[in-house]
């Protein structure tokens, strides 16, 4: 089977989608060695992902048009090698792919939250989202909360639409060697003790609430840091510099931007607790990561994060302030549960695996040839 892959997510500071691209790409190569996948990508992949195959890409460079690529140009180099179907696992797809193709959607936050997304990207996605989806032989998505709603904000048929869940990267794993641990710590200047949040700096993570509830905290007598790690988003504004200086958090916030894949199991290792009180996610991620090397986990009951971390975590109403430092002093202050939490949240992490995404993603891709 030779199978097209759009392969931009694996370009640049990697998100939620890169990881997830990178991850199943990994995992399918060497679970089918006898399938051949084209990587294809609008900007060259050299250096990214050595071992898999190599990509047959544009000759030619847009970087300030991934559109264009995507609904001109790419067409035509399918076209042109005809690999048997297509995966598309960032929410876009060419407008006339000419072969079957499956596309990973994970999420309609574009349709749910919009104000929580640039103008640009909802003109394009909202109006080109749908007819992909439709267009296309089979939808995945990565949670039972997000196919529903693939379905009713998409309306899309629920056969089409097939729920294959993430798992933690296999890099992501407690360390707990002192020897390794040290030089993280010195490195990012990490405190002793404190509460972590990784992801995009963006208003739908929810980050004002929660450097709220730590400044609760401290008027209740606790002082606990918070260390923020992920890439700049959008439309923040400075908005947590000011509810940083509003709380009186100037020298316990620490915000370390994008941190390297090989120091983020380190990083989770040493923080007290993990913190997410995102307000929407298809899958949500880092819970599951911060689980799978034993911290103890607070996050929402919102969309899709109670079905992934269930029991396992502690869970919280993400537009109540108080509800958020209620959750996180229970964590700071109760140490059987946390120590119970780590344990749950170590056999939950384990459920989840990519041997498991690749075998289903595989069986998709037969079936829909088969058909």
């Amino acid at each position: 089977m030779q199978i097209g892959f759009d392969s931009t997510p694996l370009l640049g500071q990697r998100s939620g989608v890169g990881q997830y691209t990178s991850s199943l790409l990994d995992r399918l190569t060497q679970s089918r060695p006898d399938w051949q996948f084209h990587l294809y990508s609008n900007t060259p992949l050299n250096g990214v992902e050595p071992s898999l195959p190599k990509a047959q890409r544009v000759e030619g460079y847009f970087p300030r048009s991934r559109f264009y690529w995507m609904h001109m140009v790419l067409p035509q180099i399918i076209r042109k090698y005809q690999p048997d179907l297509c995966h598309f696992p960032n929410n876009s797809a060419p407008l006339f792919c000419p072969v079957p193709y499956v596309i990973t959607i994970h999420d309609v936050s574009l349709f749910r939250y919009s104000q929580y997304h640039p103008r640009s990207r909802i003109f394009a996605l909202r109006l080109l989202l749908p007819l992909a989806a439709r267009r296309a032989t089979a939808v995945i998505t990565v949670s039972h909360h997000a196919r529903q709603e693939l379905i009713d904000v998409l309306k899309l048929t629920p056969e089409k639409v097939h729920v294959i869940h993430e798992a933690a990267p296999p890099h992501i794993q407690p360390v707990t060697n002192a020897d390794r641990l040290k030089p993280i710590q010195q490195k990012y200047q990490l405190p002793q003790q404190f509460i972590l949040y990784v992801g995009t700096i963006e208003p739908r993570k929810n980050l004002q609430r929660l450097i709220d509830a730590v400044g609760r905290l401290h008027k209740q007598g606790l002082t606990p840091h918070l260390v923020m790690v992920g890439p700049n988003g959008w439309l923040m504004n400075g908005a947590l510099e000011q509810t940083i200086a509003d709380c009186g958090l100037n020298n316990y916030v620490h915000y370390l931007g994008y941190v390297p894949q090989e120091d983020l199991a380190g990083i989770y290792s040493l923080a007290t607790l993990f913190a997410f009180p995102s307000l929407y996610e298809g899958f949500g991620l880092p819970p599951l990561e911060a689980m799978a090397c034993g911290v103890p986990v607070l996050t929402s009951l919102h969309s899709s994060m109670s079905e992934v971390c269930g029991s396992a975590a502690y869970l919280v109403n993400p537009k109540d302030e108080a509800d958020i430092a209620k959750g996180l002093r229970e964590l700071l202050t109760q140490p059987e549960l946390c120590d119970d939490m780590r344990r749950i949240g170590r056999e939950r992490a384990q459920t989840f695996s990519w041997d498991r995404v690749a075998a289903e993603t595989a069986v998709l891709y037969e079936k829909v040839l088969a058909n």
